[in-house]
């Protein structure tokens, strides 16, 4: 039988949340269900996401550049996924990333503070992000930045329901990874 200290501390380490700061951007990172905490501190070490947003910040408009910049990045597992999925898009099924714009209207994001934006919510299973990165034969680190990378495009405007959006997004995509020295996701 576990006792009840050591159920707390379980539930401490699969309900962290980290906050980290880059230039004009803050990430909040939830971790839930499942203990990944090391590799994304390890990624913010390696200043994976310093380069990420270096990038992401030339394609905002010179309004944004100017403000502070918010994204919520949920952490968890294919059951949970699965059910915002299906509330939100009716898609019974996991998916590896939903994101979830946070607008006013079609011209303005919510704003938290006068120099504030919260720019919308990420979440990403890391099950399916694992057993993927597995499944293709390509690193968990490579994967979840192209897939992180992905959400923040969706969450700034960029969709892929057309050819020509489509072809705009990945050609973006490929670009920033390489950038990272990540190769093509869609070669």
């Amino acid at each position: 039988m576990k006792s009840k200290n050591l159920s707390l501390n379980e539930r401490n380490i699969l309900d962290r949340v980290s906050y980290f700061k880059i230039d004009k951007f803050t990430l909040e990172f939830k971790f839930k269900h499942l203990n990944f905490y090391n590799r994304i501190y390890y990624l913010r070490k390696i200043k994976i996401f310093d380069s990420l947003l270096s990038d992401v910040k030339k394609l905002l408009n010179f309004k944004s550049k100017k403000k502070n910049l918010n994204f919520s990045i949920l952490l968890t597992n294919d059951a949970e996924i699965k059910e915002i999925n299906y509330k939100y898009r009716k898609l019974n099924k996991p998916t590896n990333v939903l994101s979830f714009k946070s607008m006013i209207d079609d011209n303005n994001y919510f704003k938290t503070a006068k120099q504030e934006v919260y720019l919308g919510e990420i979440i990403i299973s890391m099950e399916r992000i694992l057993n993927e990165s597995r499944e293709n034969d390509i690193s968990f680190k490579n994967h979840f930045v192209h897939i992180f990378l992905h959400a923040i495009l969706h969450i700034l405007g960029y969709d892929h329901e057309t050819d020509s959006e489509r072809e705009k997004m990945e050609n973006i995509e490929i670009t920033m990874l390489k950038n990272l020295g990540i190769k093509n996701p869609y070669a």
